[in-house]
């Protein structure tokens, strides 16, 4: 006899929700509760700049994926109507989100899984008001830089002081030799 059709539908999604999970190196859990599907329309919108997914799952599916990947500790946190934002750039993602949860106050986190740790909401608020990649990026520049601009302006001090010197002595002889 075939297997029913709602088994296999479960089936595919655990296998889908498990590969994205073992995927993606980081993801948040939330709840949505209270939201309609057009806004959780505009948070996968959202989300796709950053290379992150919102999935709204079924708790028993999700908490056998998560059992199976050995994160059974987040279980705690698949309560009512979860939905999981898969991160492809965590910090991006978490601006994305945590923006979304200013302008929908019913839109909650639960927890984190980011570098291969359960993390509660006050990181994902963490990480969202971190600035921009560029912005890191451009800050970590400038201060690798600034030694070397220090070193430079001390060095044209220098010559700027030995040119005043030189300067200084060819006018003292000039005098000497103009008051002869």
């Amino acid at each position: 006899m075939d297997e029913k059709y709602g088994i296999k539908v479960k089936k595919l999604m655990f296998d889908d929700l498990k590969g994205k999970l073992e995927s993606f190196s980081s993801f948040v859990l939330t709840s949505y509760k209270g939201l309609s599907s057009l806004d959780i329309e505009d948070l996968r919108k959202g989300l796709n700049g950053s290379s992150s997914k919102f999935f709204v799952v079924k708790n028993s599916i999700a908490k056998r994926a998560l059992d199976e990947l050995k994160l059974d500790d987040m279980n705690e946190f698949l309560n009512g109507e979860v939905g999981i934002g898969f991160c492809g750039d965590t910090v991006a993602a978490c601006k994305t989100l945590a923006e979304f949860a200013k302008k929908h106050s019913v839109f909650k986190f639960n927890c984190a899984y980011i570098d291969g740790k359960v993390e509660g909401p006050n990181r994902i608020k963490q990480l969202a008001s971190l600035p921009q990649r560029e912005v890191l990026l451009a800050m970590a520049l400038c201060r690798m830089k600034s030694p070397i601009t220090g070193f430079v302006g001390i060095l044209k001090g220098l010559m700027r002081s030995l040119v005043y010197a030189i300067s200084e002595i060819k006018r003292k002889k000039s005098e000497n030799e103009g008051g002869k």
